[in-house]
């Protein structure tokens, strides 16, 4: 068996301790209807939320993740994704708002790593291929509205009922191509910010 690097031992244990937090709770009902989930007695037991397009399911005590409708497991960073967030702290905040991952707590500290994990690599690999960028946004079942500058806003369901919207505007011969994430507002209460970097290059990466 081959061994687990730090970055996967760490993910493990990540997983690991949020199991058993979960485990902990008993008031499921009640916390996926505060999470906007579907009440558990309609779906066979399971705790079922979006995760970057995909629908997972997660049962107690074990809270091993199934992605529906898919012949293979999750990836470990979407079950951990999952898993923060129905830990996430409660209540959350009105729909509608936006923010950007600076105003995460500890955002403007990792504010260089988020770009190099998210977008970044993205701009990189699309240039000013907005076609390009069109079709591959539909991996996401992507919301996607036309910019009067020439770009575009493209908005997921990328947990639960966290959203992402990502604008992309073409370069010219004075400026380069550019791309900005940002999140809705209510994830700032369920995600920390080595989260939101983990979905953001999560989304960003399933874009190359």
């Amino acid at each position: 068996m081959q061994s687990l690097n730090h970055k996967q031992q760490a993910e493990q244990e990540a997983i690991r301790l949020a199991v058993e937090k979960a485990a902990a709770l008993d008031d499921w009902p009640a916390r996926c209807a505060r999470l906007g989930l579907p009440d558990p007695a309609t779906t066979g037991g399971a705790i079922r939320l979006t995760v970057l397009g995909a629908t997972l399911e997660l049962r107690a005590p074990e809270f091993r993740a199934v992605a529906i409708g898919v012949g293979k497991p999750p990836k470990p960073a979407d079950r951990l994704l999952a898993l923060h967030y129905l830990l996430g702290e409660l209540p959350l905040a009105p729909a509608g708002e936006w923010i950007t991952f600076r105003e995460f707590p500890g955002g403007r500290f990792y504010w260089n790593p988020f770009l190099a994990r998210s977008v970044n690599p993205l701009v990189a690999c699309i240039g000013n291929d907005l076609d390009l960028l069109r079709e591959r946004l539909r991996r996401f079942a992507a919301t996607v509205t036309p910019l009067a500058d020439g770009g575009l806003h493209a908005t997921i369901r990328a947990l639960g009922v966290i959203e992402l919207r990502l604008a992309y505007r073409p370069g010219d011969d004075e400026f380069p191509p550019s791309a900005e994430l940002l999140y809705d507002a209510r994830a700032r209460r369920l995600l920390c910010a080595e989260d939101a970097v983990a979905l953001a290059g999560r989304f960003c990466i399933g874009l190359l």
